[in-house]
């Protein structure tokens, strides 16, 4: 079956990156063809009548709130620096993924593809997926075709469709033969936003390949400076999560080494933002002692890598994913928002029943394969 998979534009984000590749191994695994499809323009601009009104509003705020009010063409210098800030993630894309880039969804057409396959990460977050209706898969219309939604997420429990693109996206969610979604709170999300009520919950498709792969991937790695340290990849910076990262230094006393990356941050020169190779930060997670994370897909390689870890709470990307994957495993205890200088770190310290965890994930790994093979039959 020639397959499509719609999936966030292809940025520098590695977990965005390995979710593509992850889902895209598993069709092709199963004697599917998959095509990833990407977007040439990354950060379209506004356009038409709408546009004056846009840079109106970011020049009225910039001039009310200084530095901290938004970048008024920020999607012009976005445009000029992907290229260099990609330049080593780039490879991993074209070499894995092979995606197709189009000007935009409707280019596609009702003859190419047998199957869409919307997923995973955040694709029904509108705030990253625009226009929102084009992940629910408006641009197939009446085609005969099969759409599966396959771990689909929302990243946050708060409600931020509007009314009109709720009743849109319902719409089109019906005509899915297959609904799945990433977060256990997102089935209740579904039935309540869109009245759907067959949405299942399902593994972010990174948790669908054994960690022996990753490992493979990471075998031309010359360098392993995370061996035996803590590593520490913080998507936003806060007090808060150094104040975790001092405390795990202290209670373990080993050295930390960071893979953080903040490439769109332009207060450095962009020859300092970009972003390594994914491969070697996938090293990192193999070479590591402790993790200490506040990304999702950084607490998932955790997990599959086996490593102790804590996940500090990130509000600004959503608690719901972070949530839910601890929960699955019974490891709700490692998400922290802070920690009481009186904690002397045994818990966090102690090693984990990686028995127990193997368990759930091969249960999980099973339901969610049968569930995506079977919607795409």
């Amino acid at each position: 079956m020639r397959v499509a998979i719609i999936t966030l534009p292809l940025h520098t984000n590695y977990g965005g990156l390995l979710q593509a590749y992850a889902l895209k191994t598993v069709l092709e695994s199963q004697g599917h063809s998959a095509t990833v499809i990407d977007l040439m323009d990354k950060m379209p601009a506004p356009k038409g009548l709408k546009a004056p009104f846009v840079y109106a509003g970011r020049i009225f705020k910039k001039l009310l709130k200084g530095n901290s009010g938004p970048e008024v063409f920020r999607e012009k210098r976005y445009a000029r620096e992907l290229p260099i800030l990609s330049s080593n993630t780039g490879p991993f894309v074209q070499k894995h993924l092979c995606p197709r880039l189009v000007k935009s969804y409707a280019d596609i057409k009702s003859d190419e593809y047998d199957a869409f396959v919307v997923g995973s990460d955040q694709v029904w977050r509108p705030r990253y997926f625009h226009p929102i209706e084009d992940a629910f898969l408006s641009f197939t219309k009446d085609w005969d075709v099969r759409r599966v939604a396959y771990a689909a997420s929302f990243g946050t429990d708060q409600l931020e469709y509007e009314y009109m693109q709720l009743e849109s996206c319902a719409n089109l969610l019906e005509k899915f033969d297959g609904v799945s979604v990433r977060e256990d709170s997102a089935v209740k999300h579904c039935e309540e936003w869109f009245d759907c009520d067959r949405a299942v919950h399902v593994l972010d498709p990174v948790m669908l390949l054994r960690s022996d792969i990753y490992r493979t991937m990471t075998s031309q790695v010359q360098a392993h400076p995370a061996k035996g340290r803590v590593l520490t990849y913080i998507l936003d910076s806060s007090r808060e999560k150094d104040c975790v990262i001092d405390f795990v230094r202290r209670v373990s006393g080993m050295d930390t080494y960071d893979v953080s990356v903040r490439p769109y941050i332009n207060d450095r020169p962009i020859e300092e933002r970009v972003v390594p190779p994914l491969e070697q930060w996938l090293a990192a997670f193999v070479d590591a002692d402790f993790v200490v994370t506040d990304s999702f897909h950084g607490c998932l390689l955790s997990i599959l890598m086996h490593k102790r870890f804590i996940a500090v709470g990130n509000s600004r990307r959503g608690m719901a994913r972070l949530r839910s994957l601890l929960d699955m495993f019974g490891l709700d205890m490692r998400l922290v928002h802070g920690i009481d200088p009186e904690d002397d770190g045994e818990f966090f310290l102690s090693d984990i029943d990686w028995d127990k965890v193997e368990l759930i994930l091969k249960d999980k790994r099973n339901e969610s394969l049968a569930f995506l093979l079977e919607t795409l039959k």
